[in-house]
């Protein structure tokens, strides 16, 4: 028992249940908004979506310093108090818009230790990979359940789905008090940090290796946050799929891939050959295009399952990258906060392309495979950088096996 819940396995497990509220609020919200009656209700999603995420780029200045200076567990004791909040204003009757921003606020807050930790409870980038890989599969696994578990509860009422959500954000949020509490820098003032952002934000974009881990996750998450917003219309469109719990299924099987790619990562990718993500960038881009072109459902079905796995794969060695380079150049709270700010606003703008491809009657089809073709312009660029990447990644496996002889 005392090795099931080790600090590390304490905090995958902690982000699992604070991952799969996440999901189940996402589709709690989707729900909400359809029995509302909007007129147009994935439109009124996207605007909700974008409204979260604007907290990640609003508050970044802030919350990598707060990650730093405070104990990686008292910022994720946090982060779940600001979610379940969110959750329980539901329960008062407050717009599911405010709620959702309100839960926003919370993961921003929450993200900077969660990754942050990781490096405090780990001492090689082999462990560290290793590291990443259990949180980026339990987190997969809980927006696969999650997903799922919000698709059914959200269909007919709102209230289990409500009392569900909240009640894990709790258990989340006990777990973390198992979590060592490691004292962080009491030096750090958040005036001068904020001040300091830009300039840390400068500094990580002239690391070569940061900046590829940069570029690359933001672009990931860019084709994953406008997906998930697509699936919504385009599954009634070309599959005849409209009810959420079944919606919510199909936009699970991509987390089924990624929960795959967990175990299949460091042996594609392993420690000193992180360069080699940038393949699985390529198997994406070509995946999710042609995923926009089938009307048949066994295809979709795998080829949302191969999404899942080459994304992952192309996703995990490179939040080990830039932990590995941040934690040296500013600190792994402030790093993971400029990862969040360059992801979010990548994330934000590619929503708002896709919403005003939307608003232009450009076709769900012709939006998803525009959204590819962003993707696939951003790996075309990490091309240019990769002879750079391997000499670093080649120089960082040779002093591993100094170190370890």
């Amino acid at each position: 028992m005392k090795r099931l819940l080790s600090p590390l396995n304490t905090v995958v497990l902690t982000q699992f249940l604070s991952a799969f509220a996440d999901n189940l609020n996402f589709f709690l919200i989707v729900g909400m908004v359809k029995r509302q009656g909007a007129a147009d209700p994935d439109i009124a999603i996207n605007y909700i979506q974008i409204a979260f995420l604007c907290a990640y780029v609003v508050l970044a200045p802030i919350v990598g310093a707060f990650a730093d200076k405070k104990a990686k567990s008292h910022v994720l004791l946090l982060g779940n108090i600001l979610k379940a909040i969110g959750i329980a204003m539901l329960l008062f009757g407050l717009p599911p818009a405010l709620c959702y921003v309100f839960v926003g606020i919370g993961a921003v807050v929450y993200s900077p230790g969660k990754y942050g930790i990781l490096t405090e409870l780990t001492t090689t980038e082999d462990e560290l990979l290793r590291a990443n890989a259990k949180v980026e599969g339990s987190t997969i696994l809980a927006i696969l359940l999650g997903t799922v578990a919000g698709g059914f509860l959200a269909e007919n009422s709102d209230m289990p789905a409500i009392l569900t959500c909240l009640g894990v954000y709790l258990l989340s949020l006990f777990m973390t008090f198992i979590i060592p509490a490691k004292q962080g820098n009491n030096s750090l003032r958040y005036g001068p940090e904020a001040m300091q952002f830009l300039r840390d934000f400068a500094l990580l974009f002239r690391n070569p290796r940061a900046r590829f881990s940069l570029i690359g996750t933001g672009s990931f998450w860019l084709t994953a946050a406008v997906l998930r917003i697509a699936l919504i219309a385009w599954l009634p469109l070309n599959l005849g799929i409209e009810d959420t719990d079944q919606q919510s299924m199909m936009i699970g099987i991509t987390a089924i891939g990624v929960v795959f790619s967990a175990f299949l990562t460091p042996r594609f990718v392993p420690a000193g050959k992180l360069h080699r993500a940038f393949y699985f960038g390529l198997f994406m881009v070509a995946s999710v295009i042609v995923a926009s072109m089938t009307y048949v459902l066994w295809l979709t079905i795998i080829l949302l399952f191969l999404i899942g796995v080459f994304g992952g794969i192309f996703v995990i060695p490179l939040n080990t990258m830039l932990q590995e380079e941040g934690k040296e150049l500013i600190g792994s709270g402030k790093t993971i906060a400029v990862q969040n700010f360059s992801e979010n606003i990548l994330t934000v703008s590619g929503l708002f392309i896709y919403l005003t491809l939307s608003q232009m009657n450009v076709s769900v089809n012709g939006s998803v495979i525009g959204i590819g073709l962003v993707l696939l312009m951003f790996i075309l660029f990490l091309a240019t950088q990769l002879s750079g990447i391997r000499g670093k990644g080649e120089q960082a496996a040779s002093k591993l096996q100094e170190q370890q002889q």
